[in-house]
């Protein structure tokens, strides 16, 4: 009783400690107020933030009205008003609303990122992985929505097969650990930036600087091998995904506005600091996208800055530090 009273202090601190960083932010990102003007250039900026906030479900703050501007700052405004009435006869899958969110994105991951939610999601892996093979299944699979340049896909994956190896359904090789057949493990990634998910797909990583790897535990560096220098590259030193964690990943284009998700009956689904950029609108949307992709008894982490949209639909399951939401088998749908 004392060791669970001591780790619900520190989820509560979490939690506390993800407020205030909240409340701190919320000057910075406070929504942009409408402009009252008759300048035909600031109306239809006025408009097209909100057809952005339709298409992306990004919130346009004062913060991301000013970096549209200085993005369209060098376009005429005949220009301007012509690419915007083309751009609204386009569908929200079109390149040139792809590159303008992508413009207006950030991208900024890192391996093994909140670590103390993914250790949290490692103790619960053997239970779900136990849970898979008394329901006659023998395939985990995730989904790292929002997952920018795919380091949270690829750890996703390397904890799913330190949980099968745990397990007994997987051995560790020279090559890596390696699934028992008929075992198998699919991490999908899906990104509303096509450019990123190019960066995902090649599995490649600097260590200079704010490194991908800058919070990477050292037990798993092993994963991650130095790859060969190139003309390109230089000193710059480069890791990439070994082939054992790297199969078992693949990438997509999606984006959370959508409505229905890219595939259902997932066993874990993270969608993690991508949410506090919606509106309020967008993450109820996002949220209900995220519960049909799970299965029933699977498991969602969201960033620590989240609220859950829909707590009756959850089972709370929480450690030092982080929560976990398990999506009850009466809730799906």
């Amino acid at each position: 009783m004392e060791e669970t009273l001591r780790d619900l202090e520190l989820v509560m601190a979490a939690h506390r400690e993800a407020l205030a960083q909240m409340r701190a932010q919320q000057s910075p990102r406070r929504a942009a107020a409408p402009v009252v003007t008759s300048d035909p250039r600031a109306l239809l900026m006025q408009a097209l933030t909100q057809d952005i906030e339709r298409v992306s479900g990004i919130e346009m703050t004062g913060m991301m009205t000013a970096k549209l501007n200085r993005v369209l700052s060098s376009v005429a405004p005949s220009e301007l008003e012509a690419w915007v009435s083309t751009l609204r006869r386009l569908p929200p899958t079109h390149p040139e609303w792809l590159s303008l969110i992508e413009a207006l994105t950030v991208h900024e991951t890192f391996f093994h990122r909140d670590r103390a939610q993914l250790e949290l999601l490692a103790k619960l892996l053997p239970e779900l992985v136990a849970d898979i093979a008394g329901a006659g299944r023998h395939k985990l699979r995730m989904w790292s929505a929002g997952c920018a340049t795919g380091e949270e896909a690829y750890t996703l994956a390397i904890l799913a097969l330190l949980a099968l190896r745990d397990a007994g359904h997987a051995d560790d090789t020279t090559d890596g650990i390696v699934c028992h057949r008929p075992w198998s493990i699919d991490v999908l990634g899906t990104d509303i930036s096509r450019l990123v998910l190019t960066q995902a797909k090649a599995a490649v990583y600097s260590t200079e600087g704010l490194s991908s790897f800058r919070d990477l535990p050292p037990m798993l560096q092993r994963f991650f091998p130095v790859m060969p220098r190139t003309r390109e590259t230089g000193d710059i030193e480069i890791r990439g995904v070994v082939p054992a964690v790297r199969q078992h990943v693949r990438f997509e284009h999606f984006n959370l506005m959508s409505g229905a998700p890219p595939e259902t009956g997932f066993d874990v689904v993270l969608c993690r600091n991508v949410l506090i950029y919606f509106t309020a609108e967008a993450r109820f949307k996002a949220q209900l996208g995220l519960r049909r992709a799970l299965r029933p008894g699977g498991i969602l982490l969201l960033g620590p800055t989240d609220s859950l949209a829909d707590a009756d639909a959850y089972d709370l399951r929480w450690g030092p530090g982080a929560m976990a939401y398990v999506l009850k088998s009466t809730s799906h749908g």
